[in-house]
Parts: C-alpha cells; structure tokens; sequence
C-alpha cells in the first residue's frame, strides 16, 4: 500500500514545483509552507493578485488537510519509514506558467467521508460561479459545521476563488479506507 501511495505522489510532483512534501503533516511544518510560499511567488515576479489569490487557495486546501485527516490504516506502516499511527499526507504546488498554479494534496479518509467528498466536489464542480457565490452565502448562514469543525465553506471557497474545476480521485484502499487526491487549478 505504502508503494501505490508513493508513486501517486511522484506522479504529482512534475514540472515546475514550487514546494512539495510527503509525511507527517504538523501545525508547524505548515507555518513553515506558509512563511515561504509568499515569498517564492513574490521571486517568479507575479502579481500581488495572483500571489494573493494562490496563498489563500493554498491556505484553504492545507488547513482541510490538516484538520481532516486520518491516521492511516495499520497495512500502510508494513515497510514504512514512517511511525505507527501517525498522520500521513502529501501536497505539492507546481507552477503551470505564468500566472497558472496547481495545488495537489493527498490523504486517507474513511470510505464514508470520502464518498462524501466524492459527491460534494461533484456538485461543486456543476455550479456556476453564481450558484458557488449563493450557495457560499447559505452555508455561512446555516450555521451547520461538522464533527471536525467545518461546515463545506473552504471547498466552496477554493472553487469560487480558482474559478476551475475540482479535479480529484477517490482510491479505496481497503474496507474502511480510501485515499483522497484533491487537484486545484488556480489561474
């Protein structure tokens, strides 16, 4: 399992990267992305615009990762150079060309959450920028978050900024797991 993991993140990280990491996500090595990613994108010359609009999206997609992960199942340790339990994932920024950036991550979740995703990212995906604007302003309003927290807002936010569609794959790894790949195209 370990190896089928690590190959989709070799795929992943091709052409331009500007960061990517694979491991042990933490609270701090995420302070540290954030710290650098501002000034890496001020370094290729972009615009205050796009350098804003990237550093919230990228924002966005790292804190859902963060706050919704899951440890692993037990089969992924097997061979592994990671500890037990621990929360592993994957994410990579790579730049497209100018001004056009691509944010991937990478996660376990339950097989449950993950069709969950699997269907809110497909409606997503259907709506209008209109519709995303409304739909945003409804769960804002509604007041309805989940066990961890959140109530949908930073996928409808990440799709309202990027102004692109989701690109993801849902790959079920065992009985109770799949991993989540989540692709987000900002130009």
């Amino acid at each position: 399992m370990r190896e089928k993991i690590h190959s989709l993140f070799e795929k992943v990280v091709k052409g331009d990267v500007i960061l990517s990491f694979e491991g042990v996500i933490t609270s701090e090595l995420l302070d540290d992305v954030f710290s650098k990613v501002e000034d890496q994108l001020k370094a290729l010359n972009e615009s205050p615009r796009i350098i804003k609009k990237v550093y919230n999206i990228l924002v966005e997609a790292l804190q859902n990762l963060f706050h919704h992960l899951e440890i692993p199942p037990k089969e992924f340790f097997e061979n592994s150079e990671f500890k037990k339990d621990s929360h592993y994932a994957f994410f990579c920024m790579t730049r497209e060309g100018a001004g056009v950036y691509r944010i991937t991550t990478g996660n376990f979740v339950k097989n449950q959450t993950g069709y969950f995703l699997r269907d809110r990212i497909e409606q997503l995906n259907y709506l209008s920028q209109d519709e995303l604007k409304d739909l945003y302003k409804i769960v804002l309003n509604n007041d309805e978050f989940s066990a961890k927290g959140g109530g949908g807002l930073g996928f409808i936010e990440m799709a309202r900024k990027s102004g692109n569609k989701f690109g993801f794959e849902l790959l079920r790894q065992n009985n109770d797991y799949s991993f989540f790949i989540l692709e987000v195209l900002i130009s």
